[in-house]
């Protein structure tokens, strides 16, 4: 094990906020070191540190969860695409890992305030506010802002002269109703898909202001950190996927998608679709974009910003919808309004509600209506023909409301299953989560990122779909993943994921944005300058695998067994027509090797003792 972090902790400040909010308690832990060693920052440190706290019994939405609140070593440095933060706790919807990754501006104020994380515990008997500027930190009651959305909220705070220069992190009416899918929201930007705005919710928990000036992160050798900086930054700017996210932002991705079969149409089940340029980002750019918006740091600046102006719903400089956004309330539900995916990311924005889990479960109850298996009457006499954009809407504030239908719907996609009796295999989640919109009828290899994701299937814990293709920028020989044909079932195929998944882990933990593909040597020489320690792609690698597998362990510990590794008919029937005509990739084939490759026991799931102790987690107590 290298020792990378000493008595100076390069790059952190070593401090973390803890708050106890049944007892009104406000105090800080050090940082420790050998957590750090072993997992880094960010979700890793996360992790490592929730795994002792929280047990299968833990109610997620109970006082007992923990809220963690976490930033990576190369936060406030002028490493480029490294403003990222992560939020943790066990998620209310899965029951397993929750974890959100987020950007914006939120993570590195919290750093300059002095502190690496926030941990938040117990639950205040009233909606409460967290004001941190510096090393005052205060609770403030909140009822005024409890049944605002996120908006209103972050209009009201920043109105005040008391915060109105804070980075302001929330929640909105999903949050406070603990609908099992609720984001957090940060300066905009949100953080999605395992419930987290529900457990913030659920401790009355409402927003967490902070400002600060008190905090520089110390760097070993600034010299060869500002060289390496230089070498990341040239590669960036040259890079095509730069171009073309400067462009159009990750909407580009949605003509691109089509044409290879990535993207689902018409609830999984089609191939093609004649309406596909109507929400394109061609279109959106021409008629929506007023300008880009970047994260701390960032030299991309992949974020849209639009304006929305129409008799029913005006919107000024609003975030307009990403990749998966545009594919949930479009072409999943033939919707070729782009309008109103638009209004639909709006409103799931400023109630925090996750896109991918809100379009999925929406998309679900259009196809139950449309294949007759439910009625009007069963569903608030609501009409969801394909492409009704306006029942969709209407959808979407009933579930961050919990109002009739959509109190089942913000149960998630299951929960709509049983109510109407309808078999799992037709029913697209894993781990009682929503699947992403990368169809792994195009890429066999997302097969195995969906079904051993740690936060239930999430399409960044291994992107496949983009890292494998030929046609693709991204280079990552140098970790030993090859370029390979997408419908591959080979052994090939697992190895690649794996090396994938465990170079993923690193970039949560770091924490890295998914869009900075730079050569892995390049994140090595980063890593060797700040701490001024020799660190070589063989540790990238093998403490990714730490990681990965330290989540891993924490799912078995609350109760994951190899009986949760099952993908439903609907993502694997093959389709008649499209790129991936009858393809589908061969699950119980691509699992022996995954298992063989990964050294867990077929049986119960867990890593053997000796992939255990090779990682030094044979002390870790998961039973």
């Amino acid at each position: 094990m290298i020792q990378l972090f000493g008595d100076t902790l390069f790059g952190f400040s070593g401090k973390l906020l803890k708050i106890d909010l049944s007892l009104q308690k406000i105090s800080e832990e050090f940082i420790k070191n050998d957590f750090i060693n072993h997992f880094f920052g960010g979700a890793g440190y996360a992790c490592r540190y929730l795994f002792e706290k929280i047990e299968r019994e833990t109610d997620p939405l109970s006082a007992e969860n923990i809220l963690f609140i976490m930033n990576g070593p190369f936060t406030l440095t002028d490493a480029p695409l490294s403003s990222r933060f992560v939020i943790c706790s066990k998620s209310p919807y899965t029951g397993l890992w929750g974890e959100a990754n987020c950007g914006g501006t939120f993570g590195p104020e919290l750093k300059k305030a002095g502190f690496d994380g926030i941990i938040i515990s117990g639950r205040s008997e009233h909606p409460i506010m967290i004001s941190i500027k510096n090393d005052s930190v205060k609770l403030f009651d909140a009822k005024e802002l409890w049944g605002n959305g996120i908006k209103k909220t972050r209009t009201h705070l920043k109105a005040q002269l008391e915060w109105k220069d804070s980075k302001i992190l929330c929640i909105g009416q999903a949050g406070e109703n603990k609908v099992n899918f609720a984001n957090i929201n940060a300066e905009g930007r949100s953080a999605g898909r395992t419930g987290m705005g529900a457990v913030m919710g659920a401790k009355n928990l409402k927003a967490i202001t902070v400002q600060g000036n008190s905090f520089k992160p110390t760097i070993t050798q600034p010299k060869k950190f500002k060289d390496s900086i230089k070498r990341l930054i040239t590669f960036l700017i040259s890079a095509n996927s730069t171009k073309v996210l400067r462009e159009y932002g990750t909407s580009a991705t949605v003509l691109g998608a089509y044409a290879v079969g990535d993207l689902p149409i018409k609830y999984w089940s089609l191939g093609r679709w004649n309406k596909i340029h109507d929400i394109s980002g061609e279109k959106l750019k021409k008629d929506f974009v007023i300008r880009s918006k970047s994260c701390y740091g960032c030299l991309i600046g992949c974020g849209r910003m639009i304006n929305i102006d129409n008799e029913d719903y005006q919107a000024q400089e609003c975030e307009g919808p990403e990749y998966e956004t545009i594919a949930g309330f479009g072409s999943m539900i033939l919707n070729n309004n782009l309008e109103s995916i638009a209004i639909a990311n709006d409103i799931c924005n400023d109630c925090g509600l996750d896109t991918i889990s809100t379009s999925g479960v929406i998309a679900l109850l259009f196809d139950l209506y449309n294949r007759n298996i439910i009625e009007s009457s069963d569903i608030d006499n609501l009409k969801l023909n394909w492409g009704n954009s306006s029942s969709m809407l209407n959808l979407i504030k009933k579930i961050a409301k919990k109002e009739g239908i959509g109190k089942v719907l913000a149960e998630g996609s299951n929960a709509v299953g049983k109510k109407f009796n309808i078999p799992k295999d037709e029913i697209a989640t894993i781990n009682n989560m929503e699947v992403p919109y990368h169809d792994m009828r195009f890429c066999h290899g997302m097969a195995l990122t969906y079904v051993y994701s740690p936060r239930g299937p999430c399409h960044t814990t291994a992107d496949g779909f983009k890292v494998f293709r030929k046609d693709n920028e991204v280079d990552f020989s140098g970790l030993g993943i090859r370029k390979i044909k997408m419908n591959s079932n080979s052994k090939t195929m697992v190895k690649n994921i794996i090396r994938l998944q465990n170079y993923r882990s690193m970039y949560s933990s770091l924490i890295f944005c998914f869009f900075s593909n730079p050569p892995p040597s390049y994140i090595c020489d980063l890593i060797q300058a700040l701490t001024g320690e020799v660190f070589e792609i063989p540790d990238l690698l093998s403490s990714g695998e730490r990681i990965f597998n330290l989540k891993r362990l924490f799912n078995i510990k609350m109760g994951l067994t190899p009986q949760n590794e099952r993908i439903p008919k609907i993502l694997l029937n093959p389709l008649e027509k499209g790129p991936t005509k009858l393809m589908s990739p061969k699950f119980e084939k691509l699992r022996e090797y995954y298992y063989r490759y990964r050294k867990w026991n077929p049986i119960d799931g867990i890593p053997t003792q000796t992939k255990l102790k090779k990682l030094k987690l044979n002390q870790m107590n998961f039973k």
